[in-house]
C-alpha cells in the first residue's frame, strides 16, 4: 500500500511521540509500583501481538507551542488477528488549518486505501490461489533486538525516581498508576536525554514536512514537567494511558518557546471488535493490480524539484530524476539520480545516483528493492504508482519485521512524489 507524505508524517509523529512519552512515563514509574507497572506494559504488548483475538486501539497526539496547537494527529485502528482483518483511519491537522485523512482496510482477499486530500479509493483484489497472509498488525517492542539492554539502561538512569509514582488498587480489579515530576525533580541526565530527544524529533519532522513550521529549539532546553496516568483492568491489560511533557527552550533568535506534547492511548472492545468491509457504491474507485500495479504505460521519465528555504524564500537548487526503463513480467527496472545547480553543492553534498530492479513478491505483504546510496551503503526502497502521471518513491526504509517498516527521513529536503515528463 502506498503512503503519502502526510501519512509518513503522521506515522513518524506517532512513533516519536509514543517513544518519548513512554520513556518519560517509565522514568516516573520507577518506585513501589514499578515492577507491577512494567509487568502490565509487557503483558499488554504481548497480548496485543498474539494473545487477543480482536481489539480496538485509539490514539491522540497534540503538540503545542506557547499554547498554540502546531500539530494534532488521531488514529483509530481495529485489529482482528483471528480473522486476519484490519481497518485503520487517521487524521492530522496542522497549525495553518490544513487537514488530511488516511483510511485503509485489508483482509485476505481485498485491500482498500485512501490517502491525503485525494478523493479516491484504491482497491486491490487478490486471487484465491495467492494464499495471502496479512500477519500481526502490532509488533511487541519488548521482543525487538536490543530491548533488554535498553530496559536495563532506563532502570539504571532513573532508579532514584522511585518515590514519584502511585499504584492504587481499583475496586473492580486492576490498578491505576499515576505520577508527576516537576522541573526541580527531573534529574540532569533525564533532562539532557529528554531535551535531546525533543530537539531531534522536531528537526526530523521539519525535514519531513516543510509546511509544519515547527520551532527550531536551539538552546536552554529543559523539561518543566512530566505527568502521566495508566489504567489497568482486572485482566492486567492497560486500557487507558495518558502522558504530558512540558519543556522550554529558545530558538536561534533567542525567542522563548514553551512546548507541550500530550498523548492519549486507549485499548477497548477486546473480544468485541467487529470490522465491516466498506461499501464503496458510488465512490470514486481505482482498481490496482495485485502485483506491483505497474504496466508498460509507466515507462518514461519523472521528476520533481529539490527545494530549500533560504533567506526567507523557497529556492530551487536542483532536480530529482526517476526513469522507468522497462516493466516486464511484474519487474520494474529503472534508475534514479539527482542534479544540483552550481553554487549549491554545500547545501546538498550527497547526491543519489543508482540503478534498481523492483520485483515484488506476490506472496508477501510488502516488497522492497535495494540500492546503494552516495556513501556506498545498501538501503531499501519502495515504488508505487500514484494518481495519473505520478509515481511515489520511498527511500531509506528500515524493515522492522515481515509485516512492518518505517521510512527514515535522513535524505535532506526529500520529496517522494514524481511527475511524468511529457514530450510536447
Amino acid at each position: 500500500m502506498k503512503l503519502s507524505k502526510n501519512a509518513m508524517t503522521v506515522l513518524s509523529f506517532t512513533i516519536g511521540a509514543c517513544v518519548f512519552i513512554s520513556t518519560a512515563f517509565a522514568d516516573m514509574a520507577l518506585g513501589s509500583g514499578y515492577d507491577r507497572f512494567k509487568g502490565s506494559i509487557k503483558n499488554t504488548a504481548a497480548q496485543m501481538e498474539k494473545g487477543l483475538n480482536n481489539y480496538t486501539i485509539e490514539a491522540l497526539y497534540t503538540l503545542k507551542d506557547n499554547d498554540q496547537t502546531l500539530l494534532q494527529a488521531s488514529h483509530f485502528n481495529k485489529i482482528d488477528n483471528e480473522k486476519q482483518v484490519f481497518e485503520s483511519s487517521g487524521k492530522i491537522q496542522k497549525s495553518n488549518g490544513e487537514t488530511s485523512t488516511e483510511y485503509s482496510y485489508s483482509d485476505q482477499k481485498l485491500s482498500i486505501w485512501k490517502s491525503g486530500t485525494e478523493d479516491k479509493y484504491y482497491v486491490t483484489e487478490y486471487p484465491d490461489d495467492l494464499n495471502r497472509k496479512i500477519g500481526n498488525r502490532f509488533t511487541n517492542p519488548f521482543n525487538e533486538k536490543g530491548a533488554p539492554e535498553v530496559e536495563k539502561i532506563v532502570d539504571a538512569i532513573v532508579g532514584n525516581l522511585k518515590d514519584y509514582v502511585q499504584a492504587e488498587e481499583r475496586p473492580e480489579g486492576g490498578r491505576v498508576y499515576s505520577g508527576s515530576l516537576t522541573e526541580a525533580q527531573v534529574p540532569a541526565v533525564v533532562n539532557a536525554v529528554s531535551s535531546f530527544g525533543i530537539k531531534q524529533f522536531i528537526s526530523s519532522q521539519s525535514r519531513a514536512d516543510k509546511n509544519l513550521k515547527l520551532p527550531v529549539i536551539d538552546s536552554d532546553v529543559f523539561v518543566k514537567k512530566i505527568s502521566g496516568t495508566a489504567v489497568e483492568n482486572k485482566a492486567g491489560l492497560l486500557e487507558n494511558v495518558t502522558g504530558d511533557v512540558f519543556l522550554s527552550g529558545k530558538d536561534k533568535n533567542g525567542v522563548q518557546h514553551d512546548l507541550s506534547l500530550s498523548v492519549v492511548l486507549k485499548l477497548s472492545d477486546i473480544g468485541n471488535t467487529k470490522i465491516t468491509k466498506p461499501d464503496l457504491t458510488g465512490a470514486n474507485v481505482e482498481k490496482v493490480s495485485h502485483s506491483s500495479g505497474f504496466s508498460s504505460k509507466h515507462v518514461g521519465k519523472y521528476k520533481n524539484n529539490i527545494v530549500l528555504e533560504k533567506n526567507g524564500k523557497f529556492v530551487k537548487i536542483g532536480e530529482r530524476i526517476l526513469e522507468i526503463t522497462s516493466v516486464e513480467n511484474n519487474k520494474v527496472t529503472g534508475k534514479y539520480y539527482e542534479t544540483v545547480k552550481p553554487g549549491f553543492e554545500s547545501d546538498y553534498p550527497d547526491k543519489y545516483n543508482f540503478n534498481f530492479e523492483y520485483n515484488p513478491d506476490q506472496s508477501k505483504a510488502m516488497s522492497f528493492f535495494t540500492y546503494t546510496n552516495s556513501k556506498g551503503e545498501q538501503e531499501n526502497g519502495q515504488l508505487h504508482p500514484s494518481s495519473s502521471g505520478k509515481i511515489y518513491l520511498d527511500l531509506n526504509i528500515e524493515i522492522l519485521d515481515e509485516n512492518s517498516y518505517r521510512s527514515n527521513a535522513s535524505h535532506p529536503y526529500f520529496d517522494g512524489e514524481f511527475d511524468r515528463v511529457f514530450e510536447e
